[in-house]
């Protein structure tokens, strides 16, 4: 396997437990895919918030994200992404959907991407709970990505989502996100707050019930409900929903 790209992904992996160095190391991919910037970005279509950081703040600058997620519909990767065509394995650059040159003489590009210099893109849709379209893109100066370039931008990004997951269950360990207290905010009865706070620290069952003094069935019967309640049918669903629930998407660089 190409050394870089198991540099990239151990960077990666070795960054969980912080989402954020989860996606810078992320940004290290131009070592393997060759181009003028890698940025992440999550936006929030409804609210407008944004995320996006790059390796290339001179070139994605603060402002540049900031008219991105005020047009971002506009752009012609999320569109194609929101058309229902962008799923996780559908790695898509513009020059697949368009000639690069209408791309770079449209009113969105002179807009957003004037004088960066940017012709192309190929975005990896990243399943996330921090946004509403969320990806790892790599923008490029001449069009066109090989076969084994998307094969490994695709890695990438599988990597990536694969350890958002455990580094926002961390960090909300972290905040104290699921104490009694909050879950029994959220709705939960005493016992199911008590129950899913113990799990939420990655007790299993068993050990749930031994520590409260009470049966297995008991614990999965509360357990049970508080899927049902949040609409999830597992515990790391339930952790996810709670943790995005509170989660914030300050524009960064």
């Amino acid at each position: 396997m190409n050394e870089e790209l198991v540099g990239v992904v151990s960077g990666i992996v070795s960054a969980v437990g912080s989402t954020d160095a989860v996606h810078r190391a992320a940004l290290a991919a131009d070592s393997v895919i060759p181009c003028l910037a890698v940025v992440y970005g999550a936006v929030e279509l409804g609210s407008g918030a944004v995320k996006f950081i790059s390796n290339a703040p001179e070139i994605i600058s603060d402002e540049l994200a900031g008219r991105l997620a005020a047009r971002a519909t506009d752009h012609p990767l999320i569109e194609y992404s929101l058309s229902g065509n962008g799923n996780s394995a559908n790695v898509i650059a513009i020059s697949d959907l368009m000639n690069p040159d209408d791309f770079v003489a449209s009113e969105f590009y002179a807009d957003c991407y004037g004088g960066t210099g940017i012709r192309d893109e190929l975005r990896v849709p990243i399943p996330t709970l921090i946004g509403n379209t969320s990806a790892l893109v790599f923008c490029r100066a001449e069009p066109g990505f090989t076969a084994k370039e998307r094969e490994y931008a695709l890695m990438i990004g599988t990597v990536v989502a694969g350890c958002e997951a455990p580094s926002l269950e961390i960090e909300a360990l972290r905040a104290g996100r699921f104490t009694e207290s909050r879950l029994r905010e959220r709705g939960l009865t005493v016992r199911e707050a008590e129950i899913f706070a113990l799990l939420a620290q990655g007790l299993r069952s068993q050990r749930v019930a031994y520590q409260l003094g009470i049966s297995v069935r008991t614990v999965e019967k509360h357990t049970q409900s508080v899927y049902r309640q949040l609409g999830v049918t597992s515990r790391s669903e339930a952790m996810a929903l709670l943790i995005n629930e509170s989660v914030e998407l300050p524009l960064t660089s």
